[in-house]
């Protein structure tokens, strides 16, 4: 009887740590698994992107302006991010973000490079950076380089922020293939800022210049009373004329002529003036209303309900609801939380004829923005009700070229500080958008303004209830029928032994 009790109780303990192994392995073997699908997915990006605004993951757009420079270009571009992977996190929740979508490019394209270099451990690696650059380099920057050419992002530069400071939208697609464009295009069109007349085309011009280069355009200045629009001018820019541009009288100088002959080319034409000089500009002003668009001297626009300001001249504009003005604002005016533009020091706009209709049949002008129905015009210190009048409008000239349309464009501006930097460099208002809108009527085919922000209040996960239910059973019943199944085949080998 003893030998009997004996080995039944041998053959307990046998079959007690078969039991313990057999659980010991399992754990070990689920914790192996996690941690070797963790890595491999970290490493080739396995996750499924369940945000509503597909944050993410790289949009049709981007793909699109990507794969077109992959087939016009033959330069790497390298995006180098100063701290190590597994840091990138810790440092910036946000920077995330970008670390992310630059992995989604460089899956995607072989001409892109993610890198990332430790700034604290190897200073030097950045030191080219550091001195051609004006800013600092912090563990949070981001270096798109391509050839000898860099940019250098601050990590608050990848998002839109609400006016209270708050982070509203990701732009890391749209900030990161804006400085590949701009570094890879073989034959870039030309933006020319005009001179000699005592335009805004230094230092107060950056912002807006940066804006063109940004976008892939080369930036230059032009005087007309000596030289005339290089070939690959698409956009001439008017920013804040103080004196009048010569007109028939004078001959070989006439610049007016210079601005005809390139709008004739299906160029576009953008002005920017103030109040206190479009009075001075007789010949720029009678050129402007045969596209049916005429400046108000010496009045600005006033409203105290509608401003940014405490003066009432920071005004935020009103977004119009012509079809053709619509073009400058769609994917502004469609986002759930719409950004604000702000207009200073402006000046009202009057369209001289019908909008959506033309003199001669060929031109239409219509309004962009406009002021709210709370606005006054000031003039000689004298307030008069306004109510919404343009601030800024387009006009569109049609031609019919063997069977195709072909369009010139004007927009005018009764601001002169529309386009500084406080507002351009602004994640928090939409004037720089309106101006990327310009750029794409033109009809460039590489342009930036397809690209949405990616709203971040609405990145909850979304599923639908009956994926819930089906994950929620997924997960109540898998592991359950893992361990009986494991349980039986215990029992079974227990009663057979």
């Amino acid at each position: 009887m003893k030998r009997i009790k004996y080995y039944n109780d041998s053959k307990k303990k046998k079959f007690a740590f078969y039991q313990t192994a057999i659980t010991v392995l399992f754990i070990a073997l689920v914790i192996v698994l996690n941690t070797a699908i963790y890595a491999l997915a970290e490493h080739y990006l396995w996750y499924i992107d369940m945000t509503e605004g597909q944050v993410f993951t790289l949009s049709d757009e981007a793909k699109a302006l990507l794969t077109a420079v992959e087939k016009d270009s033959d330069k790497d571009v390298n995006v180098y991010f100063t701290v190590d992977p597994d840091k990138i996190y810790a440092a910036s929740p946000y920077l995330f973000y970008v670390y992310q979508t630059a992995l989604e490019m460089e899956k995607e394209y072989d001409y892109v490079n993610v890198e990332c270099v430790d700034i604290v451990k190897n200073p030097n690696f950045f030191r080219k950076y550091y001195t051609s650059a004006a800013q600092d380099i912090y563990t949070t920057s981001v270096i798109v380089e391509s050839g000898e050419e860099f940019r250098l992002f601050a990590i608050e530069s990848f998002f839109v922020n609400n006016e209270d400071g708050s982070i509203w939208a990701y732009q890391g697609e749209y900030k990161l293939i804006s400085a590949i464009l701009s570094m890879t295009a073989a034959d870039m069109p030309t933006v020319a800022f005009t001179t000699a007349h005592g335009e805004k085309v230094g230092d107060e011009a950056n912002a807006f210049k940066s804006l063109f280069s940004d976008a892939g355009f080369d930036v230059e200045t032009v005087d007309l009373s000596k030289e005339d629009f290089s070939e690959d001018t698409r956009i001439v820019v008017i920013n804040n004329p103080v004196y009048d541009f010569a007109g028939i009288e004078a001959e070989e100088s006439n610049e007016i002529k210079k601005l005809d002959r390139f709008l004739d080319s299906y160029g576009c034409l953008m002005v920017f003036s103030s109040p206190e000089h479009s009075g001075n500009l007789t010949n720029l002003s009678e050129f402007l209303s045969e596209w049916g668009i005429a400046f108000t001297p010496g009045t600005y626009v006033k409203d105290t309900e509608n401003a940014l300001s405490v003066d009432g001249k920071s005004v935020y504009a009103k977004y119009g609801e012509d079809s053709l003005g619509a073009s400058l604002y769609t994917d502004i005016s469609d986002l759930d939380t719409v950004p604000k533009t702000v207009v200073r020091n402006a000046s009202p706009i009057e369209i001289l004829y019908e909008t959506n209709s033309a003199l001669d049949g060929t031109r239409v002008v219509s309004p962009v923005l406009l002021s709210h129905d709370s606005a006054v015009a000031v003039s000689d210190g004298e307030e008069k009700k306004l109510g919404s009048v343009p601030l800024m409008t387009v006009s569109r000239e049609t031609r019919i070229v063997e069977n195709e349309e072909y369009y010139s464009y004007v927009i005018a501006c009764g601001s002169a500080n529309y386009a500084d930097g406080a507002w351009l460099l602004s994640n928090s208002y939409a004037n720089s958008d309106i101006i990327y809108n310009a750029m794409r009527i033109t009809g460039r085919e590489r342009v930036l303004a397809d690209i949405e922000y990616k709203v971040l209040d609405d990145t909850e996960l979304i599923i639908t209830t009956a994926a819930a239910n089906n994950w929620t059973v997924a997960l109540t019943v898998t592991l359950p029928v893992i361990l009986t199944v494991i349980g039986l085949a215990v029992w079974v080998r227990r009663k057979n032994l």
